[in-house]
């Protein structure tokens, strides 16, 4: 994060411009919602102590308001410390991963500054262009509150201010809170952070400033009630059309007032991990998505009453009658729009639900339903949180293991133990898994039931793999420079790590780190991860199998399985869940003797976990499966236990796993009910449609709901019949020549990659294998397999273009239902103009750019023109006078070459180039 930092686009120091937003939340990953929560924790634990204070002393407003500031500092002072002692994650990342309103590097001795960030219309700043002393001075007599100079300097002040810093509590830091002045005339507290030195990344007199918005703290802590709740912006959302921020406040008060009698509540919605969406499926499709959920938010508005209100980022808030029923249907509703994108289960919709008590303050209702969000989080099957006073101890509980925690990891309690994976029959040590294991200094062991959880919720979770991965490889090398022999060693990774982490980079530089072999280290990922995350997991998988690594789907059969899955990640085997070793149970069995033979048709070894008992262990080896873990042969044991197992050569076998090969997969073995049930087998074969051929016409005439998933089309029914009529005229051949090769070929039928149109002109690419059936009423019937391959073809396409039209300056544009969308595909032009490319995207889709053209006549001529070019599928060139990063006026050279026929989606390349005037 901090070389992303430093790599920041500098403000243009000495204009007389003012400093603008330059991005610097684009570098705020999942784990922000974390850091963020933890803050709001602490900021509970501050009330509640002030109350509490208050109630047990009889003491007047202003004598508690002494001592609850110094409560205050030090339950502040007491997270920042948890970062600075924290070596996984230090406070300078923590304080970057925290969303300021101002960054400021400061270098004292020449006098000057670099703003790094700062929030555009927001507080009562000057323009850039003066030294550090006259900003200095400049706030201190115009933007800090008079009451609150004397902080402020204590603080800020240039004389002593290293020798300050570097005899504070936390060496290099310190913190103190003031008002500072809005652009309104008004003033709103903030919490001013400065930290220095190398060790975070900052050169000797040098040092950073943070400035972070904490008005809602403080309003609770003097007992009055907040009137944004965090929720800073007013007015109406450009993109969702929705209420914010007070206006959201002011109309949902009045709706309750006007109908007090009926149960209302607010609900907090979050769309999980909306921030990867951008950076995957790009900023236009993004707020496309959030656009779709705010007209649906509206129409759940006019039918069930109340208000509907955007909270910025992803984040919606919802004023609706209480009624179970409606707010599912809302969630379904949502649900269906981000599944309309195509998308994964890693976006769902987390909805938090408070009901509004009886003279309840909207703002405590708004903290509430965001405390039943944050549980809803992270759990793949309650979506729905009600905030109940237990979630609201729980959190506060949670807070307490977190903490907890961050200084077991400190004090080296944190270790792990080897569970033994064996070969059957004789259970000879093939392998063995690490699992964590949190030790306290007097002996007792805390679960990790209690503790993994709260830190895959709150997004720690990447901290414990990473200690663990490394604690791993650590004791790999140690045990072999020794001279023994080593079993592969599994460890896990889980959904959020693959978010948050380049997991293939991160096991590469441990095993050159430590010198070890790859193939001794096994990466197991959680078969959750495979379903919700399948593009990001493909090129994961094929980057680890690459470098050497072997890769395991751990809990198989959990709920996401099938064979397309299976088929398009190449694993080296797959963890069964113990879940289903109850022998007593037919439906247990049942899974099971599926899964095996699944994977028998796929070669894929099998290791059943949770092995208890020898009756499990013989079904298991006359089923044909060849390896197991479990307590039946080891319980999870220390390193030092596990060293004197495979010490006896006796006792291990290094040949890790291996498939053994049998026979062929029998018809009957599908169409035996015992085994499959109707939900299962759609899930093995996926996503299918029966399709018929009559008169050059293509029907659907059956399809599962996989396949209906798999369609980025809302209204589906209206596009089965002559679905040849939404392929393109060129594609058109190829559907018709596909149907054709499967009837000739009814052993391996054909495998074709056809075009279709989306509702909204776009085109979507899918990969059907088509099998031929027979005549049936009138119509050649087929089965056909679907797989959405848009992004892998867009890829390709995209390639070629550059490959064939290479130049450093390069913009990809599509056109959708007559609008142009741009790609930004090389750095070029951006780097003249002083921006990121993801910031010159955003610039041409919202005709921003625009406003840097210098002549505003000529411009819309062009556009005019450039119509007219696009119609008769025309290359054109034009020539304008823009401003680049240094204000210099240059002459910019756009080349534009119609590519309609060498792409699935982009029509036009448009090559950029400055000339000499």
């Amino acid at each position: 994060m901090m070389e992303q930092f430093n790599k920041c686009i500098e403000a243009n120091i000495g204009t007389d411009q003012p400093i603008v937003s330059l991005g610097f939340s684009d570098f705020v990953k999942e784990k922000d919602n974390t850091l963020q929560v933890i803050f709001i924790r602490a900021d509970e634990r501050m009330y509640a102590r002030k109350r509490k204070l208050k109630e047990l002393t009889g003491e007047t407003k202003s004598e508690t308001a002494v001592k609850t500031k110094q409560i205050n500092k030090n339950l502040r002072l007491e997270i920042y410390e948890m970062f600075h002692h924290n070596e996984n994650f230090s406070l300078i990342d923590f304080l970057n991963g925290l969303s300021a309103d101002e960054v400021v590097e400061v270098d004292i001795k020449n006098d000057t500054f670099k703003q790094y960030y700062h929030v555009e219309g927001k507080y009562f700043v000057p323009n850039v262009g003066i030294s550090y002393k006259e900003l200095l001075d400049f706030t201190t007599k115009y933007i800090v509150h008079p009451d609150d100079r004397g902080d402020y300097l204590k603080l800020m002040k240039i004389d002593g201010f290293f020798e300050r810093l570097t005899n504070a509590h936390i060496p290099n830091f310190d913190f103190a809170h003031f008002r500072y002045k809005l652009q309104d005339g008004q003033y709103r507290y903030v919490e001013q952070v400065v930290i220095t030195g190398e060790e975070n990344g900052i050169p000797e007199g040098m040092f950073r400033m943070y400035v972070y918005d904490i008005q809602n703290l403080k309003s609770r802590q003097s007992g009055l009630v907040a009137n944004d709740s965090g929720l800073i912006s007013v007015g109406r959302d450009s993109v969702t059309g929705l209420l914010t921020g007070k206006d959201f406040l002011k109309e949902a008060e009045e709706v309750v007032k006007e109908e007090p009698n009926k149960k209302w509540c607010l609900i907090a919605i979050d769309i999980e991990h909306f921030k990867f969406f951008d950076e995957w499926y790009g900023r236009e499709k993004g707020d496309f998505l959030l656009a779709k959920i705010g007209a649906e938010l509206k129409n759940n508005k006019e039918k069930c009453g109340g208000v509907a209100g955007y909270s910025g980022q992803d984040d919606f808030i919802v004023l609706m009658p209480y009624d179970l029923k409606l707010i599912n249907e809302l969630y379904e509703k949502l649900k269906e729009q981000i599944n309309s994108f195509g998308l994964s289960a890693g976006f769902l919709p987390a909805f938090g639900v408070s009901i509004i008590e009886k003279d309840m303050m909207l703002v405590d209702a708004f903290d509430r339903a965001t405390i039943a969000a944050s549980t809803a989080k992270g759990d793949m099957k309650n979506r729905i949180s009600v905030f109940s006073n237990e979630m609201q101890f729980r959190a506060q509980q949670e807070y307490i293991i977190l903490t907890d925690f961050i200084h077991a990891l400190q004090d080296k309690q944190i270790t792990f133990y080897l569970q033994p994976q064996c070969r059957l029959p004789l259970g000879s040590i093939v392998g063995a898994e690490a699992l964590v294991r949190w030790i306290k200094k007097d002996g007792s062991m805390v679960s990790p039931a209690t503790f993994i959880p709260i830190l895959e919720k709150y997004g720690f979770i990447s901290d414990l793999d990473k200690y663990i991965w490394e604690a791993v490889a650590k004791w790999i090398k140690s045990w072999t420079d020794k001279g023994h022999a080593c079993v592969p060693i599994s460890v896990n990774v889980s959904r959020v790590d693959i978010f948050n982490l380049d997991i293939a980079k991160i096991f590469h530089d441990l095993c050159e780190k430590y010198e070890i072999p790859h193939k001794l280290l096994k990466i197991e990922i959680t078969e959750s991860a495979y379903a919700e995350i399948t593009t990001i997991i493909d090129d994961l998988v094929s980057r680890l199998k690459k470098d050497g690594f072997s890769v395991l789907m751990d809990d198989f059969g959990s709920g996401y399985s099938s064979l397309n899955m299976l088929s398009t990640v190449k694993l080296d085997a797959i963890k069964l869940d113990a879940n289903f070793l109850n022998i007593k149970e037919n439906s247990g069995i049942h899974v099971i003797e599926s899964v095996v033979h699944m994977a028998k048709t796929m070669s894929l070894p099998v290791i059943v976990e949770g092995v208890e008992n020898k009756m499990q262990t013989d079904f298991l080896y006359e089923l044909g499966c060849q390896y197991a873990q479990g307590y039946y042969f080891y319980r999870p044991i220390p390193t030092k236990e596990f060293e004197k197992l495979i010490s006896d050569p006796k006792k291990f076998d290094t040949k890790g796993f291996t498939f053994k090969s049998n026979e062929q997969f029998r018809v009957r073995e599908f169409l035996d009910r015992n085994i499959y049930s109707d939900s299962m087998l759609n899930n093995i074969i996926g996503a299918v449609a029966i399709y018929s051929l009559h008169d050059e016409h293509v029907d659907i005439i059956r399809f599962n709901q996989q396949f209906f998933e798999s369609v980025d089309v809302p209204e589906f029914s209206e596009r089965l019949l002559n679905i040849e009529q939404f392929v393109p005229d060129e594609d058109r051949p190829i559907l018709f020549e596909g149907l054709k090769e499967a009837m000739n070929n009814r052993l391996t039928g054909s495998n074709k990659i056809i075009r279709f149109y989306r509702t909204d002109g776009s085109l979507c690419c899918f990969r059907i294998h088509f099998y031929y059936l027979g005549k049936k009423e009138g119509g050649e019937r087929f089965y056909g397999s679907a797989v959405n391959v848009t992004e892998l073809v867009d890829l390709r396409d995209s390639k070629k273009l550059v490959a064939k039209y290479s130049r450093e300056n390069m913009i990809f544009i599509r056109k959708n239902q007559n609008e142009f969308a741009y790609m930004v595909a090389s750095h070029g032009l951006s780097d003249i103009l002083g921006l990121t490319p993801a910031e010159l995207e955003v610039e041409l889709n919202n005709g921003q750019f625009a406003k840097r053209i210098l002549d505003k006549n000529r411009f819309k001529l062009f556009m005019k023109e450039a119509n007219e070019f696009y119609k008769k599928d025309e290359n054109f060139t034009r020539s304008f006078d823009i401003y680049d990063k240094d204000h210099n006026i240059v002459k910019l050279l756009l080349d534009f070459y119609c590519v309609k026929g060498e792409s699935s989606n982009i029509e036009y390349i448009l090559r950029t180039k400055i000339i000499d005037n």
